[in-house]
C-alpha cells in the first residue's frame, strides 16, 4: 500500500489529467478505503490543492472570463442549445441571460421563433442583430466585460418592469438541494429578478456546474421548469434531480443532435 503522502500525490495526479475523479474509483485505483479517500480529499481541499464535490473532486480552478467561456465546448453548447430553444413558444416573449452556452442559443434561434428577446448581453444581441420578424431589446446598465452583462441598479430597475413569458437564466453552480447559485453577487441580484419577473424558467448545464459551488444563490431549483443536461451528465445526479423535484421537466440533450 501507498504511504498518505504517495497517495495523496497520486490523488493530485489523477485530478489534475482528468479533470474530475470519483472516490470509489479512487479507492479502487489506489488499493484503500473510501472513508481513507475521502479524507484525503477532504484535507486536500482544506490545503487549496483541489476542490472537493459530491462524490469526488475535481480541478480547483478560478471563474473563467466571459470572453475565455465563448471560445471553450463549443460543440456541447450547441447539443445543449439545441435541446434549450425547444422551449420557447411561438409568440413568447423571452428572457436571456447573458452566459456562453446562451450566446450559443442565440447564434441557433430563427427570426419569427419568438416574439420578442430581451437580453442583457450585448454580444447576444448583436448575434441576433440582423432578425427582422423578431424584436431584440437589450437592457440598459453598466456593462461588466468580465460577466459579458449590463448590471446594477438601471438593469435591475428595467427588469422589474418587465414580464416575460420564459426566462432562460445562466447559472455558475447547481445543486439539487441548494439550488441554483453565481460567483457574482451582482450578477446574482439580476439572476432572481429574471427568475421572479416571468412564467417560465429554463436553464441548459454543463457536467462541471453540477460539480462546481458558487457564494450567491438566487432562485431554488424547483422555481425551474425546464432543466437541459448532457448526455453524460452523472446518473446519480440525474436520480437525485428527479427525486427531489419530480415536476421539474428534466431534459437530457442527445449526442446526436446537429
Amino acid at each position: 500500500m501507498q504511504l498518505a503522502e504517495e497517495r495523496r500525490q497520486s490523488i493530485l495526479e489523477a485530478v489534475e489529467r482528468e479533470g474530475r475523479v470519483l472516490a470509489a474509483e479512487l479507492a479502487q485505483r489506489l488499493d484503500t478505503s473510501e472513508d481513507t479517500i475521502r479524507r484525503d480529499l477532504r484535507d486536500l481541499d482544506a490545503a487549496g490543492l483541489l476542490r472537493r464535490v459530491h462524490g469526488g473532486a475535481m480541478r480547483r480552478t478560478r471563474e473563467a472570463s466571459f470572453g475565455e467561456r465563448i471560445e471553450r465546448d463549443l460543440a456541447r453548447k450547441s447539443t445543449l442549445a439545441q435541446t434549450l430553444r425547444e422551449c420557447i413558444r411561438p409568440g413568447d416573449t423571452v428572457l436571456i441571460d447573458a452566459g456562453s452556452t446562451n450566446l450559443a442559443l442565440a447564434r441557433l434561434l430563427e427570426d419569427g421563433q419568438a416574439a420578442t428577446i430581451v437580453t442583457n448581453s450585448p454580444q447576444l444581441a448583436l448575434a441576433l442583430g440582423d432578425f427582422r420578424r423578431t424584436r431584440i431589446v437589450l437592457l440598459g446598465g453598466t456593462y461588466v466585460a468580465a460577466a459579458g452583462a449590463v448590471l446594477g441598479a438601471w438593469t435591475l430597475a428595467e427588469l422589474q418592469q418587465l414580464r416575460a413569458d420564459l426566462c432562460i437564466v445562466g447559472i455558475c453552480a447547481l445543486d439539487p438541494e441548494r439550488g441554483l447559485a453565481a460567483s457574482d453577487a451582482e450578477e446574482a441580484t439580476i439572476k432572481a429578478a429574471m427568475v421572479a419577473g416571468s412564467t417560465r424558467r429554463a436553464a441548459a448545464v454543463l457536467n462541471e456546474r453540477l460539480a462546481d459551488s458558487a457564494p450567491f444563490a438566487f432562485a431554488r431549483l424547483g422555481e425551474l421548469d425546464y432543466l437541459v443536461l448532457e448526455a453524460d451528465a452523472p446518473p446519480d445526479t440525474i436520480a437525485r434531480l428527479r427525486q427531489a423535484h419530480p415536476g421539474l421537466d428534466l431534459r437530457i440533450a442527445s449526442r446526436t443532435r446537429t
